[in-house]
């Protein structure tokens, strides 16, 4: 009887004969703690319809823990349906060294605890943890025996359809509140949200964004929900209930360890909102300061307006930038691998994709504080020449005489000439000139009488500085004669020059002098010119009255 007795402690009662003749080179008993988990950290689960009755973790006479447990559980599941709960009860046997608590089913030993099975090894802690074991085994009797109940399924079948029934409606409801969402989303973002970053529209990026993440919102929910329904699905029938109690302890614990989580990144997250805060504050101080060098109520050497606007979107982006690098020991998870992982790939992208945008906006801050150009200024950058739209980080946009939009990089206007012709047309207008050739035969003074007359016909040339005519070459044939005269719109520089052109050669043929241009091989027996009679020859019109010729006008440029 005392040998049956510790063969069921092993659990393996069912195989008793074999047990019983245990051949020499068998190891020692090993029921000690130290050497049972040095043996089987891990343990072998004694599992009984769906459910853990006890972990063993000592082996017997080299009998390992998982074949203590497999035996077990076989004898307990064939005698199960043939017990009642009060048939299962505990008894401590010893048997010189070896001792161990025996679980009862009735007259049937079903299988017993050794003290290397429980973490302390002594007799308070075995029966403890055979109690428990009891306890499991008599619930589960009783879930089996109440398992053939059939109002207790038909009970089960009934709130799980009524649990699937209230997941649709919720699901249903989700994805209406979804649509909906997103159509306000598309109001919003065509009639409020205005971004504009270097002259893209930012808002198909905002939308999408927004979108998608509104759907991830949805998706994530109708998980969640899901998540609950199967709990509760599986908790409604006996055998699958600890699944779902296994599924809802899951989600407590993790409410529990994200709660736990957020109280003890409290200290964290205040600082977080402490560091914000002052650099926020610091932000609006700096940035009030800039708005009144904007204004021109605050007025300094060093920073103009049209400057100060770049710089104080400068210096906010690095007084943020320098916020962040305080602030992100403070981060949850910033001292996780997966997190130092993320901004080390984040680093690299950076540093290999941005190579490019940095040096544009580096020669564009170049080309800024250089005031070398000011919105608005008329510049000749390559071959474009226009007025200058806009100075974004990427590149300057003008807009030609002809109506063309054009890009030029910021790495193209630190690296090329540019020709700004209104930077020191403010003063003293705009010097614009036109060279004509005269034979020697013709008076130079009534050569010069004749350019400045020309100046004095054309529009929009100043009065003041007056016109000056400079004699730049002595040729074979010729003289070569430039005109000089100052305009006060660079913009229209152009149209200005085409009218002193056509009023240069109605004065000359007004008062019949030759101009040389295009060159003569020799000098031909008569001039050549046309006499005023022949102005408006076929299909040439006469104007309707006679031409004005009104000095420079005090308005502005004519439209477009």
């Amino acid at each position: 009887m005392l040998t049956l007795a510790m063969l069921a402690i092993t659990g393996l009662a069912g195989v008793a004969p074999a047990s019983a003749q245990t051949p020499p080179e068998l190891p020692a008993p090993a029921s000690s703690a130290a050497e049972v988990l040095g043996a089987s950290a891990e343990g072998a689960p004694v599992r009984v319809w769906n459910r853990t009755v006890v972990t063993l973790y000592a082996p017997f006479h080299g009998i390992s823990p998982a074949d203590r447990a497999r035996s077990a559980g076989e004898r307990i599941e064939g005698v199960i349906d043939k017990l009642k709960p009060t048939d299962i009860y505990t008894s401590w046997v010893e048997s010189g060294s070896e001792q161990g608590v025996l679980v009862h089913g009735g007259n049937l030993m079903l299988f017993g605890l050794l003290p290397g099975d429980v973490e302390g090894g002594d007799r308070a802690a075995l029966e403890r943890a055979a109690n428990q074991a009891v306890q499991v085994l008599r619930e589960t009797v009783r879930e089996r025996d109440a398992s053939r109940e059939p109002g207790l399924l038909l009970r089960g079948v009934g709130l799980s359809v009524l649990a699937s029934v209230v997941l649709f409606a919720l699901c249903w409801a989700l994805m209406r509140v979804d649509r909906m969402l997103q159509r306000r989303l598309i109001a919003i973002t065509h009639a409020r949200l205005q971004l504009n970053i270097a002259g893209f529209d930012l808002r198909p990026l905002i939308w999408t964004l927004l979108r998608r993440l509104a759907s991830l919102v949805r998706v994530a929910a109708m998980l969640f929900l899901g998540y609950l329904w199967l709990s509760f699905v599986l908790r409604q029938f006996p055998y699958t209930s600890p699944w779902g109690e296994v599924l809802g302890q899951y989600l407590v614990n993790t409410a529990l360890d994200l709660g736990m989580g957020l109280v003890n990144q409290l200290p964290n997250l205040l600082t977080l909102v402490v560091i914000f805060l002052v650099t926020r504050g610091v932000v609006r101080l700096i940035g009030a300061w800039f708005r009144a060098v904007e204004a021109g109520t605050v007025t300094v050497g060093w920073l103009e307006a049209p400057t100060a606007v770049v710089t104080r979107r400068l210096v906010s982006a690095l007084i943020w930038l320098f916020a962040l690098i305080v602030a992100y020991p403070y981060i949850p998870g910033s001292n996780s691998d997966a997190f130092k992982g993320v901004t080390v790939f984040l680093g690299v992208m950076l540093s290999l994709g941005s190579a490019g945008i940095v040096n544009q906006v580096m020669s564009g801050l170049v080309v800024l504080y250089s005031r070398a150009v000011r919105t608005g200024d008329w510049v000749h950058v390559g071959d474009y020449e226009g007025a200058v739209l806009e100075l974004g980080a990427l590149s300057m946009k003008l807009v030609t005489r002809t109506r063309e939009e054009v890009s030029v990089p910021n790495s193209v206007l630190s690296s090329s000439p540019m020709r700004n012709f209104t930077r020191q047309s403010r003063q003293e207008g705009l010097l614009l000139t036109v060279t004509v050739s005269v034979g020697y035969d013709t008076p130079w003074r009534q050569v010069d009488a004749l350019l400045e007359l020309a100046a004095a016909r054309t529009s929009y040339l100043l009065k003041e500085p007056r016109p000056f005519v400079l004699h730049t070459a002595l040729a074979d044939y010729y003289i070569v004669y430039q005109l000089n005269a100052a305009t006060a719109y660079p913009a229209i520089h152009v149209e200005t020059e085409a009218e002193l052109n056509r009023h240069i050669v109605d004065a000359f043929n007004e008062f019949g002098v030759q101009v040389m241009s295009p060159h003569f091989r020799r000098q031909p027996e008569q001039k050549v010119w046309v006499p005023p009679e022949r102005w408006y020859e076929a299909p040439a019109a006469p104007p309707p009255r006679p031409e004005e010729h009104a000095p420079s006008p005090s308005g502005g440029p004519p439209a477009g």
